[in-house]
């Protein structure tokens, strides 16, 4: 049986999502939306109500990131202060979470402290609930002792997320040719709500195969191509002549 896994979106600095874009994404099984907020220290999203308020509306959840831009730990306590500043002007609930987006960055060990300063400051700002956003080929270094509750990792071209102990993976930039940022929230971390993460109970977008399907009328069946329905569930051509079928087996088939 293979699980199927949450759908997060992502609304960036250069995206210009309106309500009905959001309503769509939700209506396509997305269940949350990450807002990027602010970049550095002066850049801020100037339509955050708007599309907070359009993602309450589509019944998402949502939360905001930071794009980061510094090089040491003075630059990282600077931005920390705008991002934590910017927040207060806005009304969080428990379940928002906060995201460090570092994915411009080659993460090797000053990197890993300049990320840890930045985590205290929005600790003492009191936001507990943070993410860790960055490329899994940028990665020189271990996350042992980065202090975020959630690692994200964004891996293209590839049938999983390229590290182990993540929690999200961003495997599309062009989502059904969308130009849609998409992750899988593999624990829920941003999908559910508190109390539900950690636990994905949710088999409504799988398909259990049955004698004479083809990889091609399953994936025409549920609009996608299936080289998607391979990468959905970690498959690739290859792998699958090791697949012999004695039970009912489930594919994610998410569209």
């Amino acid at each position: 049986m293979v699980r199927c896994y949450n759908l997060l979106a992502e609304i960036g600095k250069e995206d210009r999502f309106t309500a009905k874009e959001i309503e769509f994404l939700a209506n396509k099984g997305g269940r949350a939306c990450i807002i990027e907020l602010t970049q550095g220290v002066s850049w801020v999203n100037l339509h955050e109500l708007e599309l907070k308020h359009a993602c309450q509306h589509a019944n998402m959840l949502y939360h905001f990131k930071h794009k980061a831009d510094f090089k040491n730990k003075d630059e990282a306590i600077k931005e920390a202060w705008h991002f934590g500043e910017y927040l207060h002007s806005t009304k969080l609930n428990d379940e928002t979470a906060l995201v460090l987006d570092v994915s411009s960055m080659v993460i090797d060990d000053d990197t890993i402290e300049n990320i840890r300063t930045f985590r205290s400051v929005i600790k003492e700002f009191g936001y507990k609930r943070t993410g860790l956003q960055f490329r899994t080929e940028s990665l020189l270094t271990s996350f042992d002792n980065c202090d975020y509750d959630n690692l994200w990792a964004i891996n293209y071209y590839a049938c999983n997320a390229g590290i182990d102990g993540v929690g999200t993976w961003r495997f599309t930039n062009d989502w059904h040719g969308l130009n849609v940022k998409m992750s899988y929230d593999f624990l829920g971390y941003y999908t559910e709500i508190l109390g539900n993460q950690g636990i994905q109970l949710d088999l409504s977008n799988t398909y259990t195969v049955r004698p004479g399907d083809t990889l091609w009328l399953v994936a025409y069946q549920h609009g996608i191509s299936v080289e998607e329905l391979l990468k959905i569930n970690g498959l690739t051509y290859d792998s699958l002549s090791l697949i012999h079928i004695s039970e009912p087996t489930r594919l994610d088939v998410i569209s």
